[in-house]
């Protein structure tokens, strides 16, 4: 495992939104996101995250400290776009994981999506668990199955949508 201080960790701050809750990329957890041979880091908290290369993909978050008694779903969705030099995503297929007391992942295949546009990822619902850290949502961007090098995605947002 790669020191600590290669990773990035995220000043974890999230804003309420008509809908839910919105997180920006600077609140994000980034497996090698203070190197800068493999990210490129935002420098305001609404600034987007670049992938510049990576061959493990991992970013995460969460949603803590709020009330969330009353409200049982959410849709989760990335909002990401494709760099017009995007690479490596064709055999890469991306998870969307997310854990409210039960898991539930989605893959999303970046390669048939448009390039420089940005996009949201198919929405994945996650429904209020038991047990411990019943306040809190814990979600995660995955690729580290097929150690290919993969470059060009830039992160905007993380939507956590009230159903």
């Amino acid at each position: 495992m790669a020191s600590k201080a290669f990773h990035y960790q995220g000043n974890h701050k999230f804003c309420k939104t008509q809908k839910g809750y919105i997180v920006y990329p600077k609140a994000l957890d980034i497996i090698w996101g203070n190197d800068k041979r493999f990210w490129k880091l935002p420098k305001y908290e609404k600034d987007g995250a670049e992938l510049i290369q990576i061959n493990w993909l991992e970013v995460t978050g969460c949603i803590d400290d709020i009330n969330i008694a009353k409200k049982t779903l959410y849709n989760i969705e990335f909002t990401m776009s494709l760099m017009v030099d995007a690479f490596g995503w064709n055999d890469s297929p991306i998870y969307l994981m997310a854990k409210w007391g039960d898991n539930t992942q989605r893959k999303v295949n970046l390669a048939t999506k448009a390039n420089d546009k940005k996009m949201i990822s198919k929405a994945i619902t996650i429904t209020k668990g038991k047990g411990n850290n019943v306040n809190k949502i814990y979600f995660g961007l995955y690729e580290v199955w097929n150690k290919k090098w993969k470059g060009g995605l830039k992160i905007h947002s993380v939507n956590l949508i009230e159903i």
